[in-house]
């Protein structure tokens, strides 16, 4: 019989700020549900990362006085760096304005998109969501 395979990611936040103590135990709950399937003998599969592409980090960044790169390296690198503190086991760790791969990820699923007939992208909100963790939500 073949291991289970296990994606898990955590949400992909803004870098609009440091990293809070909400965003920690976020972390901290995926990694040890990674961790619980990889004793368990599943290939597991844990992503982090940051979405450095957002007007909420720049208006943060304009707030604050500083150049809007500076100031999304400077916090997703708070980000990344609590993989040390916390003995995280996080697989890859992909920032959406500097890891060439979330680029071609994001093509391939417009040209499949549009391959299927679809004049742009479906919003992911239209898509049911479900997860034994979650309840469902009227705007999914």
């Amino acid at each position: 019989m073949t291991a289970r395979r296990r994606y898990i990611t955590t949400t992909i936040p803004y870098v609009n700020a440091r990293p809070h103590l909400g965003f920690a135990l976020e972390l901290v709950q995926a990694d040890t549900l990674a961790r619980h399937h990889r004793l368990r003998g599943e290939r597991v599969r844990l992503l982090s990362g940051t979405d450095d592409n957002s007007l909420k980090n720049v208006l943060a960044a304009e707030a604050a006085g500083v150049g809007v790169q500076s100031f999304v390296d400077r916090n997703a690198d708070a980000f990344a760096a609590l993989r040390g503190p916390l003995s995280l086991s996080f697989d890859d760790f992909i920032r959406t304005s500097s890891d060439p791969r979330h680029r071609v990820g994001v093509e391939r699923l417009l040209r499949r998109e549009r391959a299927r007939g679809a004049r742009r992208a479906r919003p992911v909100r239209r898509h049911r969501m479900s997860s034994r963790f979650s309840a469902p939500r009227p705007w999914m």
